[in-house]
């Protein structure tokens, strides 16, 4: 599963998720195969569906144009419907978006070497408890993604398995809190992007790299490697009243 996160369905009475418990909903979220073979979104921000709140939805819609999306970051409207064995979605419509905030960093190293570096939090405005003092279901997440524009393919080798750096920094003084990440793949000290080719890499946002409300800067660099670097920010919000 390319999303490396797990996104579980939670019960409560109140959410500051998105979405409300009419049937007719639009979504944010990443498109995967389900374990039983067909697709699910996972919903970062919760979605409310009579009182419940969810992050994940079994998806009924386009294979052909699922496929085309599976690992894409996506806005989807459709209607939703609780059954015995979860949250249905059937999609009307469905297509990739660009999270909102995502910061870009372009990379000319040399004539042949050139990139696109981007980086989002989703979601950018993070509410982690509920008025209530129960957990709002929110489980965010970095994604970072490589770009090859350039003329060659690129290839990084890793002294460690440590390949994705990251660094979470709040406007007081204190220390960032920091955190790195292995590749997603069996070889971890090497990736190769190809022509024309994406790298994409997921790392959660856990409570502790953003406990109180306020702005956050987060950058995330490939381990070592500087020049692919990029920055964005997050907002962590009270509990709504």
């Amino acid at each position: 599963m390319a999303v490396a996160l797990a996104l579980v369905a939670a019960v409560a009475a109140r959410s500051a998720g998105q979405g409300t418990p009419d049937t007719a909903v639009t979504v944010l979220g990443f498109v995967e195969r389900a374990d039983s073979g067909g697709w699910q979104l996972m919903l970062p921000q919760p979605l409310t569906v009579e009182g419940r709140r969810v992050n994940l939805l079994s998806v009924r819609g386009d294979a052909a144009r699922l496929t085309r999306l599976q690992d894409r970051f996506v806005r989807a409207a459709g209607r939703v419907t609780l059954q015995p064995g979860g949250a249905v979605f059937e999609a009307a419509a469905m297509g990739e978006t660009e999270p909102d905030g995502t910061g870009r960093s372009d990379v000319h190293l040399s004539f042949n070497e050139s990139a696109v570096v981007k980086l989002s939090a989703i979601p950018n405005r993070i509410v982690w408890r509920l008025a209530d003092g129960q957990p709002s279901g929110v489980q965010p997440l970095l994604m970072y993604s490589v770009l090859n524009i350039g003329q060659t393919p690129i290839e990084f080798v890793f002294r460690t398995n440590d390949v994705l750096c990251v660094e979470v920094k709040g406007n007081s003084a204190g220390e960032p809190w920091r955190t790195a990440l292995p590749a997603p793949t069996h070889n971890q000290e090497r990736i190769v992007i190809r022509l024309g080719g994406i790298y994409r890499q997921f790392a959660p946002i856990p409570p502790e790299a953003a406990p109180a409300p306020g702005r956050y800067t987060t950058r995330v660099t490939l381990c070592g490697v500087a020049d692919y670097a990029a920055e964005t920010q997050f907002e962590v919000r009270p509990p709504a009243p």
